[in-house]
């Protein structure tokens, strides 16, 4: 009996050893990638945007028409989320910094497992991690795209990055 007993118990030390290993590992993770955002549940309204949003929202482009590029992930975060965000994340800032600065375009990074971000489910008919690239003409969606081609993609950054690149500039009406 005590052999089974120190058995079952070694199992659960490890089993546990093994939870907590796992936690520290994407914490740091987090960490490292500055992924780490979090917004209090009543970050909206009278409040203004989501925390989030408001990290990485420019002020009101001059004229009516802006383009949106949202990421959307959720609570749990893989190697290749995680390059989806900062592959994105790497072109957006450096072929398109002159429209995220003026306005016209907006990168937002949405943890939809978060209860005010429930929508873009279905909003966006989103059935996992997704890059999303909307048009708004004077505070309005009037098209929008998920680009589904990126779990396809993410092996090979390059080609990633210009299929990013591509699909802004359409909707920035670059071609």
């Amino acid at each position: 009996m005590k052999t089974k007993t120190i058995i079952a118990i070694a199992l659960l030390v490890f089993v546990f050893t093994s939870i907590a290993y796992l936690i520290a590992k994407e914490l740091r993770a987090l960490a490292q990638s500055g992924s780490a955002r979090t917004c209090p549940p009543a970050a909206t309204n009278d409040a203004g945007p989501c925390c989030e949003e408001a990290m990485f929202a420019k002020p009101p482009a001059k004229s009516s028409q802006k383009v949106v590029v949202y990421y959307f992930h959720n609570n749990f975060r893989c190697a290749k989320c995680r390059k989806f965000e900062s592959y994105s994340d790497e072109v957006l800032r450096s072929a398109f910094s002159d429209a995220l600065n003026d306005g016209s375009l907006e990168w937002k990074i949405i943890n939809i497992d978060e209860p005010m971000n429930k929508h873009f489910v279905s909003d966006y008919q989103l059935l996992t991690k997704s890059i999303v690239v909307a048009k708004m003409q004077d505070g309005k969606q009037t098209e929008w795209k998920n680009l589904n081609k990126i779990w396809e993609l993410v092996g090979n950054k390059a080609v990633f990055v210009k299929y990013i690149q591509d699909e802004v500039n359409t909707y920035l009406g670059a071609d």
